[in-house]
C-alpha cells in the first residue's frame, strides 16, 4: 500500500490481517498486571479471525527453546491458514522472511497484538508504518513487563498507528445487529468459545 493511499476509515475484513507478536511463556510470565484480561481478548481475537476470514501471521522470538512456543490457550485457536515465523530482530520489518510473508497475505492493514508493547510491538509497528502498512494497534491486546508503556503507545500513535481495542475492531467488522447477517458464522464461533466482548474480564 502506498503511503499516499487513503484507506476507508472503518476496518474492513477484506483488507485486514492480524499480526500476533511473541505471545510466549517467557513474556507472559513477566507481564505487568493481570494476564487474564489480555489473554481472554487475544483468544477472542483469534476466534473471530475464522469468522471474518482474517489471515493471521504469528511470530516467536528466538531462542524458542528458552522462550517457548505460542501459548497453548491461543495456539488451539490459530486458524488452519495461519503462518508462524521465528525472529531474532525486535522489529519484524528487519526480518526479510516475515516481510515477504506479510506481502503474501495481500492485506494493506494489520491489527497488531502481542508483546512487548515497548519493544517488539513498538519497533514492529513503526517499521510496518514505514513500509506503508496501516497499523491498527489493539491497545488492550498488547502487554509488557514494563509498567509504563504509555510513551511507547504515544510514539506509535504519533507515527500514525490507529488506536483501537478488541471490542472496537469486532463491532467494526460486524457492522450490524441483524441476527441473520452472521448467524452461521456466529454459531460456529460460539461453538469454539466466542463470547460477547462485553462479558470479557475488565482490564486493570
Amino acid at each position: 500500500m502506498s503511503s499516499t493511499d487513503s484507506p476507508a476509515l472503518l476496518a474492513n475484513a477484506s483488507d485486514l490481517a492480524v499480526l500476533l507478536i511473541d505471545v510466549q511463556p517467557r513474556f507472559l510470565a513477566t507481564m505487568h498486571g493481570a494476564a487474564e484480561p489480555v489473554l481472554a481478548r487475544l483468544e477472542q481475537l483469534l476466534i473471530i479471525c475464522d469468522w471474518f476470514e482474517l489471515p493471521v501471521l504469528a511470530t516467536l522470538e528466538e531462542p524458542v527453546a528458552e522462550k517457548g512456543q505460542l501459548d497453548n490457550r491461543l495456539a488451539r485457536h490459530l486458524p488452519d491458514s495461519a503462518v508462524t515465523f521465528t525472529k531474532q530482530c525486535y522489529g519484524i520489518a528487519n526480518e526479510p522472511k516475515i516481510v515477504t510473508g506479510l506481502e503474501q497475505l495481500g492485506r494493506p492493514r494489520l491489527a497488531v497484538a502481542g508483546s512487548e508493547t515497548d519493544v517488539c510491538v513498538l519497533q514492529s509497528a513503526l517499521g510496518l508504518i514505514e513500509l506503508g502498512y496501516e497499523v491498527f494497534l489493539l491497545e488492550d491486546c498488547v502487554f509488557s513487563s514494563e509498567p509504563n508503556t504509555a510513551p511507547a503507545v504515544a510514539r506509535m500513535r504519533q507515527a500514525g498507528a490507529v488506536s483501537c481495542t478488541y471490542k472496537m475492531l469486532y463491532y467494526e467488522l460486524l457492522r450490524t445487529d441483524d441476527p441473520q447477517a452472521w448467524s452461521e458464522q456466529q454459531s460456529q464461533a460460539t461453538s469454539r468459545g466466542f463470547v460477547a466482548p462485553e462479558s470479557l474480564p475488565p482490564l486493570a
